[in-house]
């Protein structure tokens, strides 16, 4: 009896000392936050035990004595800093009931989900800081509760819907940016108390506020939004005149108010708005014509100094001025005024001049062009063709109607006259039966040049106009042509593929032939060659390799629509896999982006080679520097929505046909796409960056491996939930059936290739490798592991 008092005397004090020396409420929450993490590369939360009494030694964690004591219950948390430590996780429920949190600071990470109701209830909270990462969602009206917040910063996330107008009523909020997110709506008014507001790169789509307020701003940038109507003087009329403000890059109209916090604007803080005048701007606002009242002129008549100076009376008598000889002024109801008929023959008097000079001017130009023409037809060729054909077809059943399309002949190098040209045909899909394409030939002054730039090719301009022709397809302003030169009926000629851009941004032959050679010095296996070019003012030509084997867009490995007498091997689509990577990695290298990698851009040689074609192409269409801000950005299209985008993704449909044709698919810019095959970020900017070609890449390893293409909504669950990539039989679930059969020997390649898919198409740009880190993980697969 008396052992086991013992046993329970000692079992109650243990139980009473482990109490004592437990985690205190603060370091339980927190925990919270460790375990809702899945990735520390950097182990910054290693030293984040159960066992120690406070969180106060926690790396990134800050405690306050709240009573004195320094017991450990004193002792509460109030900041929570850990920037830049390559977290992957979300944020928990928990660590929002933290009951002294004052600042919390986890920007630059790879945080995902959407921000938990208890944040928005910690009362004391001075700090929000998580941008850069991938948190989602909206920002609710909870907002409201952060009663003494006074910086909040969630830029560079994926946050969307409109903003709450309570977050205008924050007294204590001084510092907001939420810049590069996914806000719509209108922009709220009534910021009192705000100083430092950061709006940019967002989805804004309505008028400015009428009363903004802002009589404690000193920055305010809603640049790079969609914002339209006009700027209103209620807009700016609080606003300190040595505030800074950026309306650029919208579609706002009109004239800008002449208030001082507008008017010491730089003009670059107005620029992308077309249709914005007035100062700053040196575009000055159009003043309406009127026959009636003159300007400045007072409703009771009166004129100002410089219109009252101006004679009324023209009549040269010497009644008409005053003795001293000054001009006297007449009154508006003085009876000598000019006659109709005087205004009249004045008017025909001035007309008639004119006319005159215009004929003389004429004359001499007719004169002119004359001799010119005479000496040009002393130096060409006499026999000139009146006629000339060549032939095409389509390979489309329903594109069997007559179709119209104008062109120019080619002339010689040295940009002697050519002849002007218009073509009609009529296609078929039978076997590429030809069918004549009649070209007139008439007389004109214009500008046409045919150029090899690659040194190899050699090609005249006649051989040119005499090969077979056939419409391999179009891609938004431009035709493919598959050119057959020589060989004749019995085949055997060379073939090239034709690229007919009808407009075009570059306008003078220099710029659009110097784009061409940029283009054609990248030489590599992996790209598509590019022979020479054709120019002229209407319309340019650009020769290219023909690839005879379709593009990656038709070939059998999709889920839908392959059979499996079509489904490629596993170590063919590795081989594609390790070409692209390549291709991709030489052009970052050359310090060049691509922009628009997707399977229809990626064509198959018969050896199953992967080539990179339309390399450049946005350059050529756009002119060269289109990218760049050269106006706004909305003139290459909108920043995609999530939902637009998903729907894009879902849809099967999107150029996945196995018949499809390599060049039917459509030429988006580097901006303004929907494609799945885009990064996220590239609507958010002017600038290409090597990681969209990275992103579009691991989208199009992960369809080569798994036949589907992945939503941005799978790829942020796969990301979420690492503990899966980490799962490989989570991972091989995913493989295509075709392959899925026959994995003996793969499962260590087809791993690697799906975790390396998966961190090339991370949404966060800063987690994706380079092309070049990508291809020594392909590379260091072997063929014989396949």
């Amino acid at each position: 009896m008396t052992t086991l008092l013992h046993f329970f005397f000692f079992s109650s004090f243990a139980l009473l000392i482990s109490s004592i020396s437990a985690l205190n409420s603060d370091g339980i929450l927190l925990l919270s936050f460790k375990y809702s993490v899945l990735s520390d590369p950097l182990s910054v939360l290693d030293n984040w035990n159960y066992d120690d009494l406070t969180p106060c030694a926690w790396r990134g964690v800050t405690c306050e004595d709240f009573s004195g004591s320094g017991t450990p219950e004193s002792l509460m948390v109030v900041s929570l800093v850990l920037p830049n430590s390559h977290l992957l996780g979300s944020i928990p429920q928990d660590l929002g009931m933290i009951p002294h949190l004052r600042s919390l600071d986890l920007s630059n990470n790879s945080l995902n989900g959407s921000l938990p109701p208890s944040i928005f209830n910690s009362s004391e909270l001075e700090t929000l800081s998580l941008s850069s990462n991938v948190i989602a969602g909206d920002l609710p009206r909870l907002i409201s509760g952060l009663k003494s917040l006074k910086l909040l910063n969630l830029s560079d996330n994926a946050f969307a819907g409109k903003l709450p107008e309570s977050l205008a009523s924050l007294k204590n909020l001084t510092s907001i940016s939420l810049k590069n997110n996914y806000f719509s709506g209108s922009v709220p008014g009534g910021f009192d108390y705000v100083e430092v507001l950061d709006l940019s790169f967002n989805l804004f789509n309505e008028t400015l506020p009428l009363d903004f307020g802002g009589e404690k701003l000193r920055y305010l940038n809603l640049s790079n939004n969609k914002l339209s109507g006009t700027v209103s003087a209620g807009f700016a009329g609080k606003i300190q005149a040595n505030a800074t403000i950026d309306l650029s890059f919208n579609n706002l109209a009109g004239e800008i108010p002449q208030v001082l916090s507008l008017s010491k604007q730089k003009t670059e803080f107005f620029a992308g708005n077309l249709d914005l005048c007035g100062k700053p701007l040196s575009r000055m606002c159009t003043i309406p014509s009127s026959l009636s009242t003159p300007p400045n002129v007072t409703a009771n008549g009166s004129a100002t100094a410089a219109i009252a100076a101006i004679p009324k009376n023209m009549d040269p008598s010497p009644s008409s001025s005053t003795t001293t000889g000054a001009p006297a002024v007449a009154d508006s109801h003085s009876g000598s005024k000019v006659k109709p008929v005087k205004i009249a023959a004045i008017v025909a008097g001035d007309l008639a001049g004119i006319g005159l000079l215009a004929i003389l001017f004429l004359y001499a130009y007719k004169l002119r062009k004359k001799k010119m023409n005479q000496n040009q037809n002393q130096n060409q060729n006499p026999r000139t063709k009146p006629e000339t054909k060549i032939q095409e077809s389509k390979i489309s059943k329903d594109m069997s109607s007559t179709r119209a399309l104008s062109s120019k002949t080619c002339s010689c190098l040295n940009g002697v006259t050519g002849d002007e040209t218009s073509e009609t045909a009529t296609g078929s899909d039978s076997d590429h039966d030809n069918n004549n394409l009649t070209i007139d030939v008439k007389g004109g002054d214009k500008q046409k040049c045919l150029v090899i730039v690659d040194g190899e090719t050699e090609l005249e301009m006649e051989t040119l106009l005499k090969a077979s022709a056939y419409v391999l397809g179009s891609s938004g302003p431009s035709i493919v042509y598959k050119a057959v030169l020589g060989g004749g009926n019995g085949g055997g000629g060379v073939a090239f593929a034709v690229r007919r851009i009808g407009e075009s941004g570059v306008e003078r032959m220099r710029e659009f032939e110097n784009t061409v050679k940029i283009i054609s010095k990248l030489r590599h296996p992996n790209l598509l060659k590019v022979r020479g070019f054709y120019w002229g003012e209407d319309e340019k030509l650009v020769i290219y390799d023909y690839v005879s084997n379709g593009s990656l867009a038709g070939a059998g490995y999709r889920k839908a629509g392959s059979s499996p007498c079509q489904s490629l091997p596993f170590e063919v689509r590795l081989k594609i896999a390790k070409g692209i990577a390549m291709g991709l990695a030489y052009i970052h290298e050359k310090k060049h982006v691509h922009g628009n990698i997707k399977p229809s851009n990626i064509l198959l040689t018969l050896e199953m080679e992967p080539i990179i074609s339309d390399f450049g192409l946005e350059w050529l269409i756009s002119g060269k520097h289109s990218h760049k801000a050269k106006g706004s950005n909305r003139h290459f299209g909108s920043k995609r929505s999530i939902s637009s985008r998903e729907e894009m993704m879902i849809n099967h449909d999107y150029h996945h046909s196995a018949s499809s044709s390599p060049y039917m698919a459509p030429a988006t810019g580097l901006l303004g796409c929907t494609s799945p095959y885009h990064a996220p970020e590239s609507m958010k900017s002017l600038k290409p960056n090597p990681k969209w070609d990275v992103y579009s890449f691991g989208i199009v390893l992960l369809e080569l491996i798994s036949g589907k293409v992945f939503s941005e909504r799978e790829l942020g669950e796969w990301s979420a939930s690492s503990s899966d990539i980490d799962d490989e039989n989570s991972i091989l679930r995913l493989v295509d059936m075709s392959v899925r059969t026959d994995n003996n020997g793969r499962r260590d390649a087809t791993l690697t290739c799906f975790k390396l898919g998966f961190n090339c198409a991370s949404l966060d740009p800063q987690k994706r490798p380079s092309m070049k880190e990508a291809l020594h993980v392909l590379e260091k697969i072997p063929f014989s592991s396949c």
